[in-house]
């Protein structure tokens, strides 16, 4: 169930991807100024529980529900360096540099910034 198999635009499918309940697209990381507000909120209001906490960051769950949040910037995360490395090869014209391993959270990882300034990082583990 849940599992989409329709491939109008020659893009691998779910089932394609194996375990339904992987990452499949990836997790966005919300900014924000500070984190106890947000994730008070979201796991005392709405039952999510804290997944991971690392310096700046902390990811919420509810079943296949995950929502970061990062103290200062937008986080994209892929399931491999593979889809890192492709969403480089769209964004190079505006990345930082190429893509690297990132020895203190132990991800691999480029960033950019959107037309408007954000900060953006593309990582997986």
């Amino acid at each position: 169930g849940g599992c989409i198999d329709n491939n109008i635009n020659g893009n691998k499918t779910a089932s394609q991807y194996g375990n339904v309940g992987q990452m499949l697209g990836g997790l966005v990381f919300l900014k924000t100024a500070e984190r106890t507000s947000p994730v008070d909120f979201f796991t005392h209001r709405l039952g999510m529980s804290v997944w991971l906490e690392q310096p700046n960051i902390t990811i919420l769950k509810h079943g296949n529900m995950i929502l970061g949040f990062h103290q200062s910037k937008a986080v994209f995360v892929y399931s491999s360096i593979r889809q890192v490395d492709d969403m480089y090869d769209k964004l190079k014209v505006i990345a930082d540099g190429t893509p690297r391993h990132n020895e203190r959270y132990q991800n691999y990882q480029f960033f950019a910034n959107d037309p408007e300034g954000r900060n953006l990082e593309y990582i997986t583990s």
